[in-house]
């Protein structure tokens, strides 16, 4: 699986139970945060302000009960992510009248918890590459992209990229101006997603904008591209080189 991690909210106003699961989310390295919650009140506030992936939460509490809470959460976000965490069976029906699909009987145990945080983070896996699929098909049309960056959502004309680099499980976009922008998805994935005519696999680490393209060494395995009055130079596989020497383009 992608090296995709998530933000937990736990909500229970019952302190050990709260303790137990947010030990186990923050031992799970699928889990990047973690928050707690002891009312549907304080929840909803740090739902707003915390923006988690993934609630857990008990129905049974004093104040809102946890259905009040899923139908705030609903209004203001219809895509959020709730598992109801209870010690009754009963609320496995609370679940799924309230298009809660996902319910932990109480004592929580890792092995459960390890299922459902690799589950969505599989679900925000594919989520992200939907996106930035819709987002890159808009190539042939000439128009600007958006792109999950690591902090926000850029908008990059294809023309500007200079050539894509694999940093572990992500992928940085280098521009002609030479600022940079880091996508949370492969670049296998961006490979095949690039229209093949404009952009070329050069080795593991690299997708070049055919576009850019000055100079292809093949003694040393390299080429050199330009981008905005700078030069940049990139070794590339043997095979791919071979390749690139032959296209025309």
């Amino acid at each position: 699986m992608k090296k995709i991690t998530l933000k937990a909210l736990v909500v229970d106003d019952e302190r050990d139970a709260r303790d137990l699961l947010r030990y186990y989310l923050a031992k799970n390295p699928g889990i990047s945060a973690v928050e707690v919650a002891d009312s549907a009140e304080t929840a909803l506030i740090k739902y707003l302000d915390f923006a988690p992936d993934i609630v857990f939460l008990d129905m049974v509490m004093p104040g809102r009960d946890g259905a009040s809470l899923i139908e705030l959460l609903k209004k203001k976000d219809p895509e959020c992510n709730v598992v109801i965490v209870s010690a009754y069976k009963d609320y496995a029906l609370k679940a799924i009248e309230n298009n809660v699909y996902d319910f932990v009987l109480k004592p929580v145990n890792l092995s459960d918890i390890r299922k459902l945080v690799d589950k969505y983070r599989l679900k925000k896996s594919n989520n992200l590459d939907g996106k930035l699929s819709k987002a890159l098909e808009m190539y042939a049309d000439g128009i600007k992209i958006k792109i999950s960056s690591s902090n926000s959502h850029i908008v990059v004309d294809p023309a500007e990229v200079l050539y894509c680099e694999a940093t572990g499980s992500y992928t940085m976009f280098h521009l002609d101006n030479g600022n940079k922008e880091i996508v949370n998805t492969y670049l296998g994935r961006i490979a095949e997603i690039l229209p093949s005519d404009r952009f070329f696999r050069l080795s593991r680490s690299y997708v070049i904008n055919l576009d850019k393209l000055v100079e292809v060494n093949r003694a040393e395995s390299s080429c050199v591209l330009v981008g905005d009055g700078r030069e940049v130079k990139l070794v590339g596989a043997q095979k791919q080189i071979r390749i690139l020497c032959e296209l025309e383009f």
